[in-house]
């Protein structure tokens, strides 16, 4: 689990133009500079915590700490205890097989372009070619890191997001990757486990109250 961990982060941080983790063996450390967020650290599963929530409760700067864990109602009370705040939302570290992702039927366009490690999908409407949904991955050796996957308001419940799923799947295979990595929201954990992903362990952040 540890590895598949620091896989995802990796590729997430290339999603958003981050500079590299700073490797501190049991958690990673992602500076992302932003005024609510300057720092957020990624434990590794099974490290104690009480050290990083120490860091987070003195920070001299608003820093997260996202815990990914196999007991996520354990670790949330030992946040909350100790005087961290917790967002309320659950994601999920989740991985599939892009070999076998499913292929929708679509009427839409759907666009794709390649920068560098990245692969960007947006699909368009039929008429207005407005985009109606995008998506973008991190290709990195035999990994698809998937991330900001969004499909418009006025667009959804057409099955575009397992559109936009499928593209970003032929677009990695195509560049010998196969294993697919995510970090879900409850919401997107529901379409992502019809495609075939599969949860490997919840993943808490919170930051000092």
């Amino acid at each position: 689990m540890d590895e598949l961990l620091r896989r995802w982060q990796y590729g997430w941080g290339l999603c958003r133009g981050l500079s590299p983790a700073v490797d501190r063996h049991a958690a990673l450390d992602v500076t992302l500079g932003l005024p609510d967020r300057h720092r957020e650290l990624f434990t590794l599963p099974g490290t104690a915590l009480a050290p990083w929530i120490d860091e987070v409760l003195h920070a001299a700067r608003p820093t997260w700490l996202t815990v990914t864990t196999q007991e996520p109602d354990e670790v949330a009370a030992e946040l909350e205890s100790a005087g961290l705040e917790l967002f309320t939302e659950r994601n999920l570290l989740m991985t599939a097989d892009l070999r076998d992702h499913p292929a929708p039927p679509t009427q839409h366009a759907v666009v794709t372009a390649t920068e560098g490690p990245l692969e960007r999908v947006a699909v368009r409407a039929p008429v207005s070619a407005a985009e109606a949904a995008r998506g973008m991955a991190a290709v990195i050796g035999e990994d698809a890191v998937v991330h900001d996957v969004h499909t418009s308001p006025s667009f959804r419940r057409q099955g575009l997001g397992s559109v936009v799923m499928h593209a970003l799947a032929e677009r990695a295979l195509a560049r010998d990757a196969t294993t697919g990595l995510l970090m879900a929201t409850a919401d997107g954990a529901r379409l992502y486990r019809t495609l075939g992903w599969v949860p490997l362990a919840t993943m808490l952040t919170a930051r000092a109250a």
